[in-house]
């Protein structure tokens, strides 16, 4: 199947990182604790905008363009994130597979998300050794995430543009077909309503050519693209 093949409306509130890996287990706060809500293909179908770090950007957004203490950046992200119709979500991973997540049974996988804050290559990239206190800030916060699974075998990626879309991320993946991709305008939507609570005329479109310029660079680094300029764009 060609790429066009896996683009799909979305159906979901809850963000998705760029990572193409497969989603293994969707888990939640219920009472005070861990439970997994979706697992295996259930979980696939879970198709919310993609954006580097899921909510995570909007995180990192105001702490680069603004510099705004994390816990501010944290709060303003969730009230952007909601007045946009999105809730907030992160992700980690198996450890490129080494936990095998997808035969983990659900009181395993929630040990192993008690311990384990990797796996989000663009969190990973901009925190570098501070990544653990962005995890467990929005792990405290009641955060939904998601285990992505296995190693990383992405080819390719796109900034898409058409409004309502993404890229069904798990499936291309099992089939071969895996890539990065942006669903740039959602994030504007975030960005906009940033921009209304800072009272700072030009914000969103400042952080849209950040986000652009910031996916490009860090797809690179994920050894997604050769040079920023590979990245394609769906309009």
């Amino acid at each position: 199947m060609t790429p066009e093949s896996y683009w799909i409306n979305q159906n979901s509130h809850y963000p998705r990182c760029v990572d193409g890996r497969p989603v293994a287990a969707i888990l939640e706060r219920a009472g005070g604790r861990w439970i997994v809500v979706r697992r295996g293909e259930d979980a696939w179908r879970d198709l919310g905008p993609q954006f580097p770090g899921a909510t995570l950007l909007f995180v990192r957004a105001l702490e680069e363009l603004i510099g705004l203490p994390r816990e501010q950046a944290f709060d303003l992200a969730e009230r952007a994130s909601l007045r946009a119709g999105l809730k907030c979500a992160f992700h980690i991973d198996d450890d490129l597979g080494k936990y095998d997540a997808d035969h983990l049974d659900d009181e395993a996988l929630v040990a192993l998300a008690a311990d384990y804050y990797r796996g989000c290559g663009y969190a990973q990239v901009v925190w570098g050794s501070e990544i653990n206190a962005v995890i467990e800030m929005a792990r405290q916060r009641g955060w939904r995430f998601y285990f992505a699974a296995g190693p990383h075998f992405e080819r390719g990626a796109t900034i898409n543009r058409r409004h309502g879309t993404t890229f069904d991320a798990s499936r291309a993946a099992s089939e071969g077909a895996s890539r990065f991709n942006l669903d740039v305008s959602e994030a504007r939507a975030v960005f906009d309503h940033l921009e209304t609570i800072l009272s700072q005329r030009g914000f969103a479109a400042r952080a849209q050519t950040w986000l652009e310029a910031a996916f490009r660079a860090v797809i690179v680094q994920l050894g997604g693209v050769d040079a920023p300029e590979d990245v394609r764009e769906r309009l």
